[in-house]
């Protein structure tokens, strides 16, 4: 991998994750179903010594803790299919890679609301998690290099 492309990997890839993933481990309630994993993997001790040291979350917004960590990693999969798929044709399948950050997102919440996944439907998780691919597609499509075709598909 060339120098250039490991800033843009860990600004619009490593870092949203690893917020998200930082708000997850430290703030949320460790009743859900993420935590029965670190539990089952042996994590839960150093799980509780970095909730221990973090504290009380922030005196912040609901959506802050709630849906800000979907958003990053939204946020996160959009950069990272725009990074792959950076000079490729704008075609269907390309706006199909492009759009699995908010399919997955979206899909997981819709899934919510009919009761197919677990976890409450949230419209602010739809909506951050639109913000988020949206903003990942602002933000980096300087790098992306889109090929546009013309009416005739060339």
């Amino acid at each position: 991998m060339k120098p250039r492309k490991l800033p843009f990997l860990i600004i619009h890839v490593l870092l949203p994750v690893c917020a998200g993933g930082f708000i997850y481990l430290c703030w949320r309630n460790p009743n859900l179903l993420m935590f029965d994993w670190l539990r089952a993997l042996g994590f839960e001790p150093a799980v509780a010594a970095m909730r221990s040291a973090v504290g009380v979350a922030p005196n912040s917004p609901r959506w802050f803790l709630t849906s800000l960590p979907d958003g990053l990693w939204v946020y996160a999969l959009t950069a990272l299919m725009a990074f792959v798929w950076r000079g490729a044709d704008f075609s269907p399948l390309k706006i199909f890679w492009l759009s699995t950050g908010f399919l997955f997102g979206a899909g997981s919440e819709l899934g919510q609301m009919m009761h197919i996944v677990p976890g409450s439907f949230d419209p602010i998780d739809l909506l951050v998690c639109l913000i988020a691919a949206a903003a990942a597609l602002v933000l980096t499509s300087s790098k992306m290099k889109f090929v546009r075709l013309n009416s005739q598909g060339v």
